[in-house]
């Protein structure tokens, strides 16, 4: 054994020796024909300064590498990169029992007794990988892990051994609008098995506003052989309210991979900073929102370079768009793009209730989202008052909401229509049908000049226990004649307008036709009423627009008896 270490402390002192007097030239030449011939066709390796490492750990080398244009070497590497790489440092090339070692140095002199601390220094130029653009402002460096070699080789068939970090302050990706900041990538390859952990202290995305809160990663790789990677690892952000699982693999022989990133639910306090928390994007399109939230998102890699898509889970979602109010939004949704937002047509949401300025309920939406911004709805339906309402399809900004909208009713009970009034004492009976224009300007939805026509016949009542003091009109007078007609009217057609503004009153307008049998014999009158707010004030300003044929108001007003 002794004989034996003998012999290979003179092989290596021998190569050192050897190594020495070949020059830096030559051991240039021959790194750059290595790699040449490894398929970086343009690469170059220039050794600036050699010399025998500090306590004979080996040969010192000062190096600045560059791999030349990778477009070329991508085709004999079959990998989707472009641009210039670039590695400078110092190593120490030593022999540990017939196995190379590399370490990297401290550079200039290599005298450093601890190697581990020193790190390689890399940078880029123009770097695209599988299409995106990866700007490296302030480059990176590669380290080693504790103590141990960069790389390790033996020749006895125990394969090559890596270990490695590489650290980058900071990675902008352009194509996707990210910064990735503090971002280290640990290398290890034993033989045939390699290993690989990424971590990144801060992933921002860089639209104004962003889809999602800045996220802290953790990635974990393995690969056995030849076959494909795979692929673990989480994000954190907001504080822990959004906590993501991370899973997928990566082929390196076809350039095919895939990560998906799955979200656990997340919980919107009622009271609390809403969507705001978690992505500022959707936040400015939905104020205030409550309810539950849960999704993934895809990243795949092919030929065509990076494509990205989703999906999301709403639970009991309320909050506000603008003007308009909703509660009780449930349903999946799927998106084929996450930067920029695209949400394909034919998407379903059911929502309990819709505030437009009239309360719309169990509603159902088939929409899209588009690359120009704009929300494009193909159907939408809901109960109203114990009726249908229907939407004409119609596209709009969600962020600039403008334009109009025309809901078509149908089968709308006139009972509970006016229970929207909430009027003592007022009550009908029919159905009634029509169209319903809704015009939202700014943050402003106004419902303006809807029309709803009874089917049939109904009738409409006012006989409140304790009527207004404003409506305990003389008899004879107008205010008793039009009271005394509405205790029981029975109307042949009844013709409703409506107009309002969402967070505002209601104003409606009766035209209605038909007769009283108590009311003087069941005669025959047109009455004709506007209300916008409560009944009391609204019949003092209106009794000028009923209308009783005149020879009737003479007989209720006695004015077609003679003074005696």
């Amino acid at each position: 054994m002794a004989g034996t270490a003998a012999v290979v402390l003179t092989l290596g002192v021998v190569g050192l020796g050897g190594a020495i007097l070949a020059g830096p030239t030559i051991i240039g030449t021959t790194a750059t024909e290595s790699l040449r011939r490894a398929g970086l066709a343009d690469a170059t390796v220039t050794v600036t300064r050699m010399r025998v490492a500090d306590g004979w750990r080996g040969l010192l080398l000062e190096f600045a590498g560059d791999s030349g244009p990778l477009e070329t070497a991508a085709k004999a590497l079959d990998l989707p990169v472009a641009g210039r790489l670039g590695l400078t440092g110092a190593i120490v090339i030593g022999m540990e029992g017939g196995t190379v070692t590399i370490t990297s140095a401290d550079p200039p002199s290599g005298l450093s007794t601890v190697p581990s601390t020193a790190c390689l220094s890399a940078k880029t130029e123009r770097l695209v990988v599988s299409g995106q653009h990866l700007d490296l402002p302030q480059g990176g460096t590669v380290c080693p892990v504790q103590e141990t070699p960069l790389l390790r080789w033996s020749p006895n068939g125990n394969g090559m051994a890596v270990a490695a970090e590489l650290r980058i302050p900071r990675i902008d990706l352009q194509e996707s609008a990210l910064r990735a900041e503090q971002v280290a990538l640990r290398l290890d390859q034993d033989g045939a098995a390699r290993r690989a952990a990424g971590t990144v202290a801060r992933l921002t995305s860089m639209a104004k506003p962003a889809p999602v809160v800045p996220l802290a990663v953790t990635l974990r790789a393995a690969q056995s052989g030849e076959g494909p990677w795979t692929i673990d690892g989480g994000a954190e952000g907001a504080n822990g309210l959004l906590d993501v699982t991370l899973v997928g693999s990566y082929d390196q022989t076809g350039g095919i991979g895939r990560l998906e990133a799955v979200t656990k639910a997340i919980r919107l306090a009622e009271n609390g900073p809403g969507l705001a928390a978690i992505s500022p994007l959707a936040a400015t399109f939905f104020e205030k929102a409550s309810g539950t939230l849960s999704g993934k998102a895809t990243l795949a890699l092919t030929d065509k370079g990076f494509t990205t898509a989703g999906q999301a889970v709403v639970k009991g979602l309320a909050g506000a768009a603008g003007p308009v109010v909703v509660t009780g939004v449930n349903g999946t949704v799927a998106l084929s793009s996450l930067s920029p937002p695209v949400i394909p047509v034919g998407q379903k949401l059911s929502i309990g209730l819709l505030d437009v300025g009239i309360p719309l309920t169990d509603g159902t939406l088939l929409f899209g989202y588009g690359r120009d911004g704009r929300l494009d709805v193909d159907r939408a339906e809901w109960r109203w008052a114990g009726g249908t309402l229907r939407a004409d399809p119609f596209e709009l900004s969600p962020e600039k909401p403008k334009g109009s909208i025309t809901l078509h009713a149908d089968g709308i009970d006139a009972a509970k229509l006016l229970e929207l009034i909430a009027v003592d004492g007022l009550e009908a009976s029919g159905t009634l049908a029509g169209s319903l224009p809704v015009v939202l300007a700014g943050d402003k939805v106004t419902l303006h000049g809807g029309v709803l026509e009874s089917s049939g016949p109904g009738t409409l009542r006012y006989d409140p226990a304790q009527p207004p003091s404003g409506l305990k009109g003389e008899e004879g007078s107008p205010t008793a004649m039009l009271m005394g007609a509405l205790t029981d009217f029975r109307y042949d057609t009844l013709r409703i307008t409506i107009d309002g503004q969402a967070g505002g009153e209601l104003s409606a307008g009766f035209s209605l036709r038909g007769s009283n049998p108590s009311f003087y014999d069941g005669y025959p009158v047109v009455l004709n009423l506007k209300l916008s707010g409560a009944l009391d004030r609204i019949l003092r300003q209106n009794l000028d627009v009923y209308r009783i044929p005149d020879t009737l108001r003479d007989r209720l007003t006695g004015s077609d008896q003679k003074d005696h």
